[in-house]
C-alpha cells in the first residue's frame, strides 16, 4: 500500500514540476549514481548549480556533497542522505522528502515549498516514522511550506526561516496551514523565524533561541517552550491552549499575549 502511495505521490510532483515550468534536467537518474559510485573518497561531489529536476535519486547518498543552487524541483529524496551537504539556495520545491537526512547540511536560503512526505494525508501515528530530519542543520533565511509534521530540527540554526502560510506569489497553492505538528525544535535557533498561521500543536522547543519569532495567528496547542528565550516573541492570535513556558526567558517582554487564545490554560 505504501509503495502504490508513493508512486502517486512521485508522479504528482512529477507532474507539479512540468507545470511550474521545470526545464530538462542536466543528468539522468543514472548519470548521478554513476557520479557517486565514481567520487573518489575525501573529495566530493560537486552539482552546484545544476538542474536534477524531477530526477528519482531515492535512498542515494550525497553526503558531504556541493549542491549550492541545484535545483531539484520535483526530485524524489526518499530515504536520500545529505549529512553534511550544502545546499545553499537550493530549490526542494514539491521534491518527496520522506525519511530524508539533512543532519548538519547547510539549507541557507533554500526553498522547501510543498514536498510531499507522507503516505497519508492527515496526521497519523506513524508519520513520525516518515518525516525528514533537519538535525544541526544550518537554515537560517530557509523558506518552508507545506507539511512538515514530526519533522526533526533539534539543534538547526533557523534564524529568519520563513514557515508561513502566505503561499509565495508563484506557487499555485491555496493558504493552507503550514503543518509542524510535533515539530522538534529543542535548542534550536528560530529567532525571527515566521511561524504565522501555521499548525505547531505539540512541537518543542525545549532551550531553542525563540527571540523575535512570530506566531501570529499559529496554533500553538501544547508546544512546549521550557527554557526557551522568548524574549520580544509575538503571539498575537495564537492558540496557546495548555502551551507550556516554564523557566521560559524573557515572557514579560513577549508580544500580543493579550491578543491571544486561550491564555488562562498557559503553563508557566
Amino acid at each position: 500500500m505504501f509503495d502504490l502511495m508513493r508512486a502517486v505521490l512521485i508522479i504528482a510532483c512529477f507532474l507539479g514540476a512540468v507545470a511550474g515550468g521545470a526545464q530538462a534536467a542536466d543528468f539522468t537518474a543514472k548519470d548521478v549514481t554513476h557520479s557517486l559510485f565514481q567520487a573518489k573518497a575525501g573529495k566530493p561531489i560537486d552539482f552546484s548549480g545544476k538542474n536534477l529536476a524531477g530526477l528519482d535519486l531515492a535512498g542515494l547518498d550525497f553526503k558531504g556533497a556541493r549542491l549550492a543552487g541545484v535545483d531539484l524541483l520535483g526530485a524524489d529524496l526518499s530515504e536520500g542522505v545529505f549529512k553534511g551537504s550544502d545546499l545553499s539556495g537550493a530549490r526542494l520545491d514539491r521534491t518527496t522528502l520522506t525519511r530524508a537526512d539533512f543532519s548538519g547540511a547547510t539549507l541557507e536560503k533554500a526553498t522547501i515549498l510543498r514536498p510531499s512526505i507522507y503516505s497519508t494525508f492527515t496526521v497519523a501515528d506513524t508519520n513520525w516514522l516518515e518525516a525528514p530530519k533537519f538535525t544541526g542543520a544550518k537554515m537560517a533565511g530557509a523558506k518552508l511550506f507545506g507539511r512538515f509534521d514530526f519533522a526533526d530540527f533539534k539543534g538547526a540554526d533557523l534564524k529568519g526561516a520563513q514557515f508561513t502560510s502566505r503561499a509565495p506569489r508563484d506557487e499555485n497553492t491555496s493558504l493552507a496551514q503550514v503543518g509542524l505538528f510535533s515539530g522538534d525544535f529543542d535548542d534550536a535557533n528560530v529567532e525571527g523565524a515566521d511561524f504565522t498561521g501555521g499548525r505547531l500543536g505539540f512541537a518543542s522547543f525545549t532551550n531553542a533561541n525563540v527571540k523575535g519569532a512570530i506566531f501570529n495567528g499559529t496554533d500553538l496547542t501544547r508546544a512546549d517552550f521550557s527554557g526557551a528565550d522568548v524574549t520580544g516573541a509575538d503571539f498575537t492570535g495564537a492558540n496557546l491552549d495548555e502551551a507550556k513556558f516554564t523557566g521560559a526567558k524573557g515572557f514579560d517582554t513577549v508580544k500580543g499575549f493579550g491578543q491571544a487564545s486561550n491564555t488562562d490554560r498557559v503553563v508557566r
